[in-house]
């Protein structure tokens, strides 16, 4: 065979190439699972996944302590936990609104978001062809444990949140078993913010704080107040007369020496008694993973006799 029709066929032969290649590339389908979100949307989940971006600190937690931190490329600005996450881009501002153009660039595969990000937020992220899946907050232990389980699933860690569940739910037991020993019950203040030190503010009925402290062994002095998230008068505080006190404020400077001084407040049998806690607020307010931790920190706080 003569070098020209070598150099024909080696020609055909690359054209030939070309043309599967293309038509390989035409025909590649990317794999994918659907599930519905708490809002009851349908969203596709391509697989494998290889970012993800949350906008919440419970979620980042539960990506975190589901071993999955590798996958998270982005964060919303109050996620601090663990500190290794400080070094990833923050999407949101202290308001929670979102960097569209930013979180675009990034084009993560999955958003997770909870009740802190809008229904409008939430509706301009698909408006660009972002995968948002929602996931309500826990108002209670089998609610974290579903949403633990449900996040497992998405980014393909049921194993893992299988496992994460079980010891969450044994520890949860294993506190409220002790608790439930208790021959008193106490009545607890939880301060959120004392911003106005004549009427700071508390968790009521219904919030997750307040079923902690029932489960805990201690009456929530909230539970007394009309709402949620509601202020008390330092007249109301000194009549309640509280036999604990926790200061869920303490991360944004308050201190159990400076709140011992506010006027009246030494006539409360918990300041009195030396039961007036400094306590990390994040433990309970971002129901994630760590909401046992701060469980069981409030039941030694309420019943120390019980929890040597």
């Amino acid at each position: 065979m003569n070098m020209k029709w070598m150099y024909l066929l080696f020609s055909l032969l690359l054209v030939l190439l070309s043309v599967c290649c293309a038509f390989a590339q035409e025909t590649v389908t990317i794999e994918s699972s659907t599930f519905t979100d708490d809002l009851k949307r349908e969203v596709s989940v391509p697989i494998p996944l290889t970012s993800v971006v949350t906008l919440a600190p419970s979620l980042t937690e539960t990506l975190v302590y589901l071993g999955a931190e590798d996958l998270i490329t982005a964060v919303d600005i109050n996620s601090d936990y663990p500190e290794s996450i400080s070094e990833l881009p923050r999407i949101t501002g202290w308001d929670m609104s979102i960097n569209y153009e930013a979180l675009t660039a990034l084009e993560p595969d999955l958003i997770l978001a909870s009740e802190m990000t809008s229904l409008e937020a939430i509706s301009s992220m698909e408006d660009l062809g972002l995968n948002v899946f929602c996931i309500k907050n826990p108002a209670d232990f089998p609610e974290l444990f579903e949403s633990i389980l449900m996040i497992g699933e998405l980014i393909d860690k049921t194993p893992e949140a299988e496992e994460l569940t079980a010891k969450l739910s044994d520890q949860a037991a294993e506190i409220e078993t002790i608790a439930a020993k208790a021959e008193t019950t106490p009545l607890v203040f939880y301060e959120i913010d004392a911003t106005d030190p004549a009427k700071p503010w508390t968790a009521g009925k219904g919030t997750f704080i307040s079923k902690l402290i029932q489960m805990a062994g201690g009456a929530n002095l909230g539970d007394e107040l009309d709402g949620e998230w509601i202020q008390i008068s330092l007249e109301a505080l000194l009549k309640a007369d509280p036999q604990i006190i926790l200061l869920g404020d303490s991360m944004y400077g308050s201190t159990a020496e400076a709140a011992a001084q506010r006027t009246g407040w030494s006539d409360i049998s918990a300041v009195k008694n030396g039961m007036l806690y400094e306590f990390d607020d994040n433990l309970v307010t971002r129901p994630g993973p760590r909401l046992v931790e701060g469980f069981e920190l409030i039941a030694q706080m309420i019943h120390p006799e019980l929890f040597k």
